[in-house]
């Protein structure tokens, strides 16, 4: 069966942490297991952290933990009014609990950053209410669109004015443990611009755990600032949920192929995420929509697709992911897929890349080898998007858990040997044993020449399996 190309993030949670259902999981197809640290204690990640790590060893597939922080998201307090009609007044206050006729929000600076008619969204948008005026610590809204409450919805506040941090306190706390527990990717929620990201990268090193940022774009601030966040960053996520509130509905499609693109430009890869097969968290089939979802995505570049509630809390966890490896197979496999690599920049490494790409193609390679030590040769060969699939050699462990997520790569362990001829015997060994090549095949080799020298990406050579 051909690889797939495509990476899928799975959500863990209450549904698939047990040993075996992770071992399902990663059997299914999941290439990195998302750790969402808005649920569950640190002991509760800790635990399930250990489990990845030995069912990932028992399996002998390389699975990158990504640790999701909270971020600064603001939820409605308790003891408010049960529901809210439509032309109903309601007010809005900062701080402390409700009341049949006020809604208390977890956020204090609420009637010094609303003006009069700004939308104040509930629940994923289901409830929006428009500002009419402000007195004091009090917003007084006029409801547009009426429905259920309760304790601890999400509130979205579409104008941009909101002056919450990207990092908490609590995701500061939550980062010391997710770096203890040894994350290999952290992504960092309501990003709004490139300094948050630095922000974060800065934790990271005064930890002394240096680690990729994933980026989740979910304002129309982070839209603006798409090309300086995607730069900083080392993977964005296009978090559709709150995005998709934020934005009308008929931008977030436009919205993902722009933030997919630039990330292709940049060189840095891109999940898709929210509600892609979210019927299967009670079904254990998908909408056709969902389907065409997930394909479209494919088609349109994206390097990973990511399971949320389908994976975490649904009735068919395991069945979502076989559903999303065959359609992503699917798609990969059709006519119409046809990968755009990232423009070249003129850097030795970037052409390298994109020349064993193009001589994979033209001597009929069955595989393009890439050397790496800390996995940059591999990400740029993976989005110069070659066409033949790649396999990524690493002496370093954490280097193969975070190839997982890059598009069209399958990491594999390899010890570093620094003689040339050595260190090609051991490559033929390998890639007859895993069955990627037979007697005769040829094969693409990109390296970095003297090998074992980090960014120094600057050799291909063609192999004639013996």
């Amino acid at each position: 069966m051909p690889a797939r190309r495509a990476k899928i993030v799975c959500t863990i949670g209450p549904a698939v942490d047990s040993p075996e259902r992770i071992r399902e999981l990663i059997r299914a197809g999941m290439d990195v297991a998302r750790l969402n640290f808005s649920h569950g204690t640190p002991a509760d990640h800790e635990r399930v952290a250990r489990v990845i790590r030995e069912a990932s060893a028992e399996l002998g597939r390389p699975i990158a933990i990504l640790q999701d922080l909270c971020g600064p998201k603001i939820r409605t307090g308790k003891n408010g009014p049960k529901s809210v009609d439509v032309g109903q007044t309601v007010a809005l206050v900062g701080s402390g609990e409700g009341d049949a006729e006020t809604i208390a929000v977890s956020y204090a600076s609420l009637s010094e950053d609303v003006h009069a008619g700004d939308r104040i969204l509930l629940g994923d948008g289901h409830v929006e209410l428009h500002v009419d005026r402000v007195e004091g610590e009090k917003v007084l809204c006029r409801v547009e669109h009426g429905g259920a409450l309760r304790a601890r919805m999400g509130v979205n506040l579409p104008s941009g004015r909101v002056r919450l941090k990207a990092i908490t306190d609590k995701d500061r706390s939550d980062l010391e443990h997710g770096l203890r527990l040894g994350a290999d990717y952290v992504a960092l929620s309501f990003v709004k611009s490139a300094d948050d990201v630095h922000e974060l990268r800065a934790l990271c090193e005064e930890h002394g755990r240096p680690t990729p940022i994933v980026a989740k774009i979910e304002t129309p601030q982070a839209v603006e600032q798409i090309e300086a966040i995607v730069a900083a960053a080392d993977a964005v996520m296009v978090a559709r949920g709150d995005l998709g509130v934020e934005l009308p509905p008929e931008r977030v499609p436009v919205v993902q192929r722009e933030i997919i693109g630039v990330c292709q430009k940049l060189r840095r890869p891109a999940i898709v995420a929210t509600e892609m097969l979210h019927s299967m968290v009670h079904a254990p089939r998908p909408t056709r929509a969902e389907a065409s979802d997930v394909a479209g995505a494919v088609f349109g570049g994206t390097d990973a697709v990511m399971l949320s509630a389908e994976s975490a809390t649904g009735e068919y966890p395991i069945v979502a992911v076989e559903m999303m490896d065959r359609i992503i197979r699917q798609a990969e496999q059709s006519e119409f897929f046809s990968p755009e690599g990232s423009p070249p920049d003129g850097a030795t490494p970037e052409a390298i890349a994109h020349a064993a790409c193009h001589i994979a193609g033209e001597v009929g390679a069955k595989v393009l080898v890439a050397l790496t030590e800390s996995g940059g040769t591999a990400r740029l060969v993976s989005k110069a998007r070659p066409p033949v699939p790649v396999v990524a050699l690493s002496p370093d462990d954490g280097t193969l858990r975070r190839l997982a997520l890059y598009w069209g790569v399958t990491p594999h362990a390899l010890e570093v040997v620094t003689d040339l001829e050595a260190l090609l015997a051991r490559v033929h060994a390998l890639l007859v044993s895993e069955k990627l090549v037979q007697k005769g095949d040829r094969f693409v080799l990109v390296y970095g020449a003297p090998i074992g020298t980090r960014g120094s990406t600057n050799a291909v050579r063609v192999e004639v399996v013996r």
